[in-house]
């Protein structure tokens, strides 16, 4: 499996673990990025490989 490039280019969505707030980010952002900071609830919110893997496997189906 992987993080398939197919979807770099693609807008990915996915959810703040806090407050839920639908993320709507592109795929290559998702792959490079490693913490980033909730617009909402402006919770530091770490991407871990396998939180990645699961947002781009959603995209997949």
């Amino acid at each position: 499996m992987g993080l398939a490039n197919d979807l770099f280019d693609k807008a990915l969505t996915f959810q703040c673990p806090r407050c839920h707030a639908a993320l709507i980010k592109k795929g290559s952002w998702i792959k490079s990025v490693t913490t980033f900071k909730c617009e909402r609830c402006n919770k530091t919110v770490r991407l871990s490989y396998t939180d990645k893997l699961a947002i781009f496997e959603r995209h997949r189906r």
